[in-house]
């Protein structure tokens, strides 16, 4: 459902999406100015590396600092799982969890939420049901796209340990890794820095999560390593048998390689988390309970 808000009920509206976001906080906005209230909200979450932080800003190329400061960008910095992105053409303004998002006109700016007359659209609906198609998903999708177009400035993932069991005790967290930073160069000289950086990193060239160990191998003999490759078709059961979405329980053909609906493939596609718990399972259908994941489809 819409709501029109403006005023305390805008304020409002953005806090509680910081303050409730359970697996992703996507902020949208040319410039950000931290408040100490802004960090109170976002401390809630500095030790959590489920959550994705994902803050797009941009305008004054000249002066990169005029759209986030140096201090706010280092704030940023220290959350275990971030994603920095910069737009330079960028004007919109939109604020979103799994579960509730804001078209507005504010800045995530203390000013402006102080002292500006702002508007906003309140959207509070569940952004990864892949069963209805809405203006509100419109733009989580296409906020989700604009963030994985455009330059990342800094990167940094969670680290968990590999268990064999993974997909039902879940994954112990070791620490965070910077796998992207460019924030020094971005600062000090972004337009010679531009001109001299001919290739760019986005969101896409980085994983969701890093983990720690590998599959355990047995070591192949050189005969098997230098046989023929054996070229295997398709199962009859794959080809021809109906088997089930994975995230809506819709009826699809069977591949457990693709156990997804074309609109639930879209939205588990703005994560491409394969980990991610599903509610199916795509043989049977039967409720999986989180059981069920891209890694893991079949009970």
């Amino acid at each position: 459902m819409a709501t029109f808000i403006t005023g305390k009920d805008l304020d409002d509206a953005v806090s509680e999406i910081i303050w409730d976001a359970k697996e992703t906080l996507l902020i949208v906005s040319p410039f950000i100015k931290l408040d100490d209230y802004f960090k109170k909200l976002f401390d809630k979450h500095i030790n959590n590396p489920s959550i994705h932080f994902i803050i797009v800003f941009g305008k004054n190329e000249q002066s990169v600092s005029k759209s986030m400061s140096k201090s706010d960008f280092e704030y940023f910095k220290k959350f275990l799982n971030v994603s920095v992105i910069y737009v330079p053409n960028l004007h919109a303004k939109y604020y979103g969890n799994e579960s509730k998002g804001i078209i507005t006109s504010i800045n995530m700016y203390d000013y402006s939420f102080k002292n500006n007359i702002e508007f906003g659209i309140l959207s509070e609906e569940n952004f990864l049901n892949g069963l209805t198609t809405t203006a509100d998903k419109d733009a989580w999708a296409t906020c989700f796209k604009i963030a994985k177009e455009n330059e990342a400035v800094f990167i940094k993932r969670p680290l968990y340990e590999k268990k064999m069991l993974s997909a039902f005790l879940g994954k112990n967290y070791i620490k965070s890794d910077i796998l992207h930073d460019v924030t020094d160069k971005f600062y000090s000289h972004y337009s010679s820095y531009k001109k001299s950086t001919s290739i760019i990193k986005k969101l896409n060239d980085f994983p969701a999560f890093t983990e720690l160990g590998s599959k355990a191998s047995i070591r192949p003999s050189r005969e098997e390593f230098e046989k023929t490759p054996v070229i295997i078709k398709k199962s009859v059961t794959e080809n021809n048998h109906s088997g089930y979405c994975i995230r809506t329980g819709e009826k699809i053909p069977f591949n457990p390689r693709r156990p997804y609906c074309e609109s639930a493939y879209k939205s588990w596609s703005f994560f491409n988390n394969p980990d991610f718990p599903e509610k199916y399972c795509h043989k049977s259908g039967k409720l999986s309970n989180g059981r069920t994941s891209m890694n893991r489809p079949v009970l």
